[in-house]
């Protein structure tokens, strides 16, 4: 008989209770343990003392004991189109003969009551050790979706908290509803350029774009995460490690709509973004703007005014950031390294002409993407997934992270030995004991000015592949997340904003995941590269599914040009690509493209290029998912790939486009695409297979 080592009984016990996975199941299909190593280090990081036995069965005591120790969970998000919702109320086993009274305070100031005895009431669960039931009380079935206010009073005693009523689904939009079936162009902002932006894209060039588009009939203009960037003229462009994703980069901000006109030379565009030098330009001549105080005082002491807490904070990091630079935040005295520290009322009296600077860059900033929401085409924002973890969001909250851990991904057939991100995750404890407050306005943050957001690795909803200190990519370990909650939030906030949901699923996918993500009326996201069967064919347009939103490929992955010539591979390894090419035309001509004469050779003459381009479009187009992405660089016959994931490559985040927005209604390879897009979107789809 195999005996059990209590110890590790007690700690896997613990990790459970934790929300860490004891396995998961990689991208082969193989499962994989949990290592104790990575399980004694997330624990750590969630708080828990792993090493000492007695501190390790404490705090198993107190986690089973946790959900039974207060009448009311802080917030109770109750599940969608439930015809008969319940509430969960935990009560000692003595007060059964009590009766229970509730009243409900709507979003609207309008009120619901009633009462019931407890007796009658259904036993959910029973914590016979502590001698406490958990009881589920039935709440109106006609609560309308919204955030209200829950109190109830059993005897002397009375508790409270927030309740959520999520809608059936995400906020879908009526032509979607209806069959139709749309498109969209995706672009890098700061790739766009017009005869009058300072080096990088911008809001103005957004907008202009975003008409332009329009006009060619697209629904929408997706672009890559805006969120705040680290401080600084050598700050990493990623858009997907910003400092904060409540705020907007104010690089990207229109000088010439505010009376600038663009300083030169500025670099060719095949040179890329010089971020340190639109850095040093932009500020310089903003801080003049801002100096000179002929802007509206009276609107931005008004949005000041409603970024409260939050944007002053933001602020604040970020005149400490340029204070103290190069110095990271760790490294600050110890009377700055947090909002409340005894130091920082003393700094922002003696730098509050810089701190109103930075809140005023935002006031600019929202203005103008507010400008560019109203252009044409909607925009489709994006939300990353995580944070610098030296940036102003976990400077203003540190406790919402786990400190010392990063988010990555497992070991697959691109990343053989994972990926470490580098991002600091979200403590799921703190995300509900606080009642999701900082979740729901991140939400509202980047819903704001968008017709669709592209939720980044939405399996985070779920779970998150979590790496602890000291341990490497491939050893990390998944901790669940209120998959359920996030949810039920992230579609209230859509219907809030009248805003589609797609959410980025690539990777390793939980069993099941997709098919949640489309009963919460979320697209799923399928790129042409990745849809393919087993044996490397590509599926043809029927395969792909009406919920969701289709492209050839995204940043991390090369562009259609790059692709077919292999030029991501190094020359030893690009000799299967010529395989992939082959398979690639035969599923266009299966599909009756009159591509015969194009041979599957790297090199393609401009005009044979610009044909292929235009069929792989039309392909797409014929699938039956929404919306079908076109990258404005496929369209363009562009090599570049945005960004090369795990390198340091000196062009990842630079990429400029090939052409001004000025002339590219003139350019023929992209009109090609989209003609040819325009028309597929435009037939029937084929039947989904």
């Amino acid at each position: 008989m195999m005996m059990t080592d209590p110890g590790e009984a007690m700690m896997a016990r613990l990790a459970t209770l934790a929300g860490i996975a004891p396995s998961y199941r990689d991208a082969d299909g193989q499962i994989r343990p949990l290592l104790p190593e990575t399980r004694a280090g997330v624990l750590r990081a969630l708080g828990f003392d792993s090493e000492v036995p007695v501190a390790v069965a404490e705090a198993v005591a107190a986690l089973t004991e946790a959900p039974w120790r207060e009448m009311l969970a802080p917030v109770v998000v109750l599940s969608a189109g439930d015809p008969q919702p319940e509430l969960p109320v935990v009560i000692a086993e003595r007060a059964i003969p009590e009766t229970v009274r509730w009243r409900i305070t709507l979003e609207d100031g309008t009120a619901r009551e009633g009462r019931a005895a407890l007796a009658e009431l259904p036993v959910r669960e029973r914590a016979a050790s502590m001698g406490r039931l958990r009881l589920a009380l039935p709440l109106p079935a006609d609560l309308p979706p919204g955030y209200h206010r829950l109190e109830i009073t059993i005897g002397m005693a009375a508790a409270s908290t927030r309740l959520v009523q999520p809608p059936p689904h995400a906020w879908l939009p009526e032509w979607l509803s209806e069959g139709a079936r749309k498109w969209g162009i995706g672009t890098a902002l700061f790739a766009l350029w017009s005869k009058q932006s300072w080096g990088i894209g911008d809001y103005g060039d957004l907008a202009r774009f975003a008409a332009l588009a329009g006009e060619w009939g697209a629904e929408i203009v997706g672009i890559n995460p805006v969120h705040a960037p680290m401080p600084g003229a050598g700050a990493d462009p990623n858009p997907y490690r910003p400092s904060s994703r409540y705020f907007l980069n104010p690089l990207h901000l229109d000088l010439a709509a505010l009376g600038g006109a663009a300083p030169g030379p500025w670099p060719v565009p095949e040179a890329g973004v010089d971020y340190a030098l639109v850095h040093q330009r932009k500020h310089a001549a903003l801080a003049a703007l801002f100096r000179a105080g002929t802007w509206d005082a009276a609107g931005f002491a008004a949005f000041r005014a409603a970024g409260g807490v939050a944007l002053e904070r933001f602020a604040v990091f970020n005149t400490l950031a340029e204070h103290f630079a190069p110095r990271l935040g760790r490294d600050w005295p110890a009377a700055l390294r947090h909002p409340d520290a005894a130091g920082i009322a003393a700094f922002c009296h003696e730098n509050a002409d810089r701190i109103a600077y930075h809140a005023w860059l935002q006031f600019l900033a929202e203005g103008q993407m507010a400008r560019a929401a109203g252009a044409g085409a909607g925009l489709y924002r994006d939300l990353a997934v995580g944070v610098d973890p030296d940036g102003a969001e976990v400077w203003a909250d540190a406790g919402q992270f786990l400190a010392g851990a990063r988010i990555g991904a497992p070991p697959d057939a691109f990343t053989p030995a994972g990926q470490d991100w580098g991002l600091p995750p979200p403590d799921p404890r703190v995300l509900t004991a606080s009642g999701y407050a900082g979740y729901t306005a991140l939400l509202a943050a980047n819903m704001r000015n968008a017709t669709a957001l592209r939720i980044d690795h939405v399996m985070g909803l779920e779970r998150l592949y979590v790496i602890p200190p000291g341990v490497t990519a491939a050893e990390g370990a998944y901790l669940r997340y209120p998959r359920e909650d996030l949810l039920g939030l992230l579609t209230l906030e859509s219907h809030r904003h009248r805003c589609l949901l797609v959410g980025e699923d690539l990777g390793t996918v939980p069993e099941g995941f997709r098919a949640r993500l489309a009963a919460a009326g979320i697209l799923s996201y399928r790129l042409l590269l990745f849809e393919r069967w087993p044996n490397g064919l590509f599926h043809r347009p029927g395969r792909y599914p009406r919920r969701a939103l289709a492209s050839f490929a995204t940043h991390d992955l090369p562009s259609f040009r790059s692709w077919w010539k292999g030029a991501e591979l190094p020359p030893e390894a690009r000799a299967p690509r010529q395989q992939e090419r082959e398979e690639l035309l035969a599923a266009l001509r299966d599909r009756g493209f009159a591509l015969e004469d194009i041979a599957p050779v790297a090199a393609l003459d401009p005009a044979a290029l610009a044909r292929l381009i235009a069929a792989l479009h039309a392909f797409l187009g014929r699938s039956p998912s929404a919306l079908v992405l076109a990258s404005l660089g496929d369209l363009l016959a562009e090599c570049a790939q945005i960004n090369r994931p795990g390198t340091a490559a000196a062009s990842n985040w630079r990429h400029r486009h090939r052409l001004p927005l000025e002339v590219m209604d003139q350019e023929t390879t992209l009109q090609q695409g989209l003609a040819a897009l325009t028309e597929a979107r435009a037939a029937p789809a084929e039947a989904e297979e």
